[in-house]
C-alpha cells in the first residue's frame, strides 16, 4: 500500500495525511471497477431491501402519507400536467388551483420515471413500479459515490466498500425513502464532495464544474440539499482555517465562490422564481421541530429490528422519520478505536471527520438542543440562519443529518484503513466481525407498505361525461389529502385539496364552510364542485373530525350516489 506523505500541505486539500496524487484518468480505476461496485451495492439493495420489491407494481413503499403525494408528483410530471404549465395547475386546490413552484418534486427522479414510461407505458402498475425502482436506485448509486470518495481519501478499496455501505444505508435513508422521495435523493452528494475536494487539490476548473453540477443534481433531488452543500463549502474553508491557523486565500478562498456561482447559474430558471416568490408566506413552521433529538443519535430508529426498545423515545419526538440520526454502535466503536489510536490532531484525517460529524450534527438539531423530545433552550447555530431571508425554507434542519452520515462513512474508510495496515491493532478477522456488526446494525427492518388500488367508489366520478368540475374530499387530514392525490390517479378529477410542500395562496378550502352546510352547498356549487366523497375509515386514514359534524347531515342535504365499504359518494348539484 502507498505511504502516507505530507507533500500537499500547501496544495492539498487535507494535508500530511493525503496519498499522493493519482491520475484522473485512473480515477475512477476503470470501467470494471464501477461495474463490479454498482452490482455490489446493488446486490445489497435487493437483499436488504427485499419486502418492497415483493409487491413493487401494486404498493408503494412506506405507510400511508408522504409516499402518496410523491407518487401523485410523477403521475402528474408522466401523464396530468399541461404542456407549458407545469407548475401552474387545478388539479389541485380547485377552483383557482395552486403553483408548483416550491412543491416537493425530486426531478432526477421524477424524470427518470418520465423518460422510461415512455418505453415502458404510463399505466398504473407500470409507474408504480417505476417509482419505487427509481426511489431504490438511490442506494447503490450513493454506495457507488460514497466508495469513490472514500477510496480516494482513506486509499483503502476496503474503507470504501464499508464507508459506501455505512453512508448508503443509513437508518435516515432507509426511513425517507419510504417518506420522502426528495429527501431520500442523496446519491449525487457524495460524487459533489469528490470533485471539489479534487478540484482544490488540483486546482482544476474541471472538477469545479463537476462538483456544481452535482451540487445542482442534489438541489433538483432536494432543495435542502442545495444549503447544505454551501454548508460544507463553508465548513472545509472553517476547517483549512483550523488547520493551517489562517484563513484560505488564492485558489482555495476563491473555488467556494465559483462553486456557488455556477451552481445558482445552472439552477436559475427554478431559483429565480423561488426567489421571487420567497415571502414570508410561503415560509412554514418547523425549524426548531423537525429536529434531531441529541438521543436519537444513539437510539435504535423505528426501522432497525431492536426499535421496541426505544419506542417510547420516539413516541415523544415530532415526525420520527425527520428526526432519525442513528449512527450505530459498531460504526461508533470502530471510529473511536481509530480516533483513540492516531489521536485527534489537527493533522490527522481522524480530527476532519470528528469535526465535520460535529458540524452537521449541530445543524440537524435545529435552532436550539433538543433532548428526549423537549428543548433545553440552548440555542445553536441554526438559529441565526433561520433568520436569513429565503433561508428560511430550510425549515426541517434534522435532514443535514445526510452529511454526518458523509463524514461517518469517511471515518470508517479511515478506520478500515488503519486496521488493516496495522494487523496487530485489529486483525483482519476482527475488522471482518466488525463489518459484520455495522451490516447487522443497519439492517433495515419493519418496512411497511401502501396498496394502489382503485376504490370502487371513484367509478361514478369516471363516468360522469362532464367536464371541468372538482371533487371534495372529506375528511380533512394531513394523510387523507395526500390520500386523495393518489386516488386522482384513478379519477383525473380535479380536487378541492390536496397537500402541497408551501401554501401559494389562500383557495376554496380554506373558506368553505364546515358548520353550515348550505352555505358550503352554494360555495361547492358555484365553484363547479359537483361531488363529495365522504371515506370510511382504513388503513389509518379518514378518521372523521368531530368539527366536521355528524355524517346525517352530509345525507340530509346531498343525494348520495354511491355507497359502498369505501366511501360514500355525494353529489352536490
Amino acid at each position: 500500500m502507498t505511504e502516507l506523505t505530507s507533500t500537499h500541505r500547501v496544495s492539498g486539500t487535507l494535508p500530511e495525511w493525503r496519498l499522493p496524487a493519482v491520475p484522473a484518468v485512473r480515477l475512477m480505476g476503470g470501467l470494471a471497477t464501477f461495474v463490479v461496485v454498482l452490482a455490489f451495492f446493488t446486490a445489497l439493495t435487493a437483499v436488504l431491501l427485499w419486502p418492497c420489491l415483493v409487491h413493487y407494481r401494486s404498493a408503494l413503499m412506506g405507510p400511508p402519507e408522504d409516499n402518496m403525494q410523491d407518487f401523485w408528483n410523477t403521475w402528474y410530471a408522466a401523464v396530468a400536467h399541461t404542456p407549458g404549465h407545469f407548475f401552474m395547475t387545478n388539479l389541485l386546490r380547485f377552483p383557482e388551483g395552486t403553483s408548483l413552484i416550491y412543491h416537493s418534486f425530486a426531478y432526477p427522479q421524477v424524470f427518470a420515471v418520465v423518460a422510461l414510461s415512455r418505453v415502458f407505458g404510463t399505466d398504473t402498475g407500470t409507474l408504480v413500479a417505476l417509482q419505487n425502482l427509481t426511489l431504490l436506485a438511490s442506494f447503490p448509486l450513493a454506495g457507488v459515490g460514497a466508495y469513490y470518495l472514500v477510496r480516494h481519501l482513506a486509499g483503502s478499496a476496503a474503507g470504501g466498500l464499508l464507508g459506501g455501505f455505512v453512508f448508503a444505508f443509513n437508518p435516515a435513508h432507509v426511513a425517507q425513502v419510504l417518506h420522502h422521495a426528495h429527501v431520500s435523493s442523496i446519491e449525487f452528494l457524495p460524487f459533489f464532495v469528490l470533485c471539489y475536494l479534487l478540484a482544490l487539490e488540483r486546482r482544476s476548473y474541471a472538477w469545479l464544474v463537476l462538483a456544481a453540477a452535482f451540487s445542482a443534481l442534489s438541489a433538483l433531488g432536494c432543495w435542502y440539499y442545495l444549503f447544505y452543500s454551501a454548508y460544507f463549502l463553508g465548513f472545509q474553508m472553517l476547517y483549512e482555517r483550523v488547520r493551517d491557523g489562517a484563513w484560505p486565500r488564492g485558489w482555495h478562498l476563491a473555488a467556494p465562490a465559483i462553486c456557488l456561482v455556477l451552481t445558482g447559474a445552472m439552477l436559475s430558471p427554478l431559483l429565480v422564481p423561488m426567489v421571487m416568490t420567497a415571502t414570508p408566506a410561503v415560509y412554514d413552521l418547523g425549524a426548531n421541530i423537525f429536529v434531531t433529538d441529541l438521543l436519537a443519535y444513539f437510539a435504535f430508529p423505528p426501522q432497525h429490528p431492536f426499535s421496541g426498545i426505544f419506542h417510547g423515545l420516539y413516541d415523544r419526538l415530532y415526525h420520527n422519520w425527520d428526526c432519525i440520526a442513528y449512527l450505530g454502535i459498531a460504526n461508533l466503536a470502530l471510529l473511536g478505536w481509530y480516533c483513540a489510536r492516531t489521536g485527534l490532531a489537527r493533522a490527522q484525517p481522524a480530527f476532519y471527520v470528528v469535526l465535520g460529524m460535529l458540524t452537521f450534527a449541530l445543524l440537524a438539531c435545529g435552532e436550539t438542543l433538543h433532548v428526549a423530545g423537549l428543548s433545553t433552550l440552548l440555542p445553536l447555530p441554526d438559529a441565526a440562519l433561520d433568520s436569513l431571508p429565503f433561508f428560511a425554507n430550510v425549515r426541517t434542519p434534522s435532514r443535514a443529518v445526510v452529511f454526518v452520515y458523509l463524514f461517518l462513512a469517511i471515518g470508517i474508510g479511515f478506520a478500515v484503513a488503519a486496521a488493516l495496515r496495522h494487523r496487530g491493532a485489529l486483525s483482519r478477522v476482527g475488522l471482518a466481525v466488525v463489518a459484520a456488526l455495522i451490516l447487522v446494525d443497519f439492517y433495515p427492518a419493519n418496512l411497511a407498505a401502501t396498496p394502489v388500488a382503485c376504490p370502487p367508489g371513484l367509478a361514478v366520478l369516471k363516468a360522469d361525461s362532464e367536464r371541468d368540475f372538482g371533487v371534495l374530499g372529506l375528511p380533512l387530514g394531513y394523510a387523507d389529502e395526500n390520500a386523495f392525490m393518489l386516488e386522482q390517479v384513478c379519477h383525473g378529477r380535479p380536487i378541492v385539496g390536496g397537500m402541497t410542500s408551501r401554501e401559494m395562496g389562500k383557495t376554496l378550502i380554506y373558506r368553505l364552510s364546515i358548520t353550515d352546510l348550505a352555505q358550503q352547498q352554494r360555495q361547492l356549487s358555484q365553484a363547479h364542485v359537483k361531488y363529495i366523497l365522504l371515506h370510511k375509515p382504513g388503513n389509518g386514514l379518514y378518521r372523521w373530525q368531530k368539527e366536521l359534524g355528524p355524517v346525517a347531515r352530509y345525507l340530509k342535504r346531498y343525494r348520495a350516489v354511491y355507497d359502498g365499504p369505501d366511501m360514500m359518494v355525494l353529489r352536490v348539484y
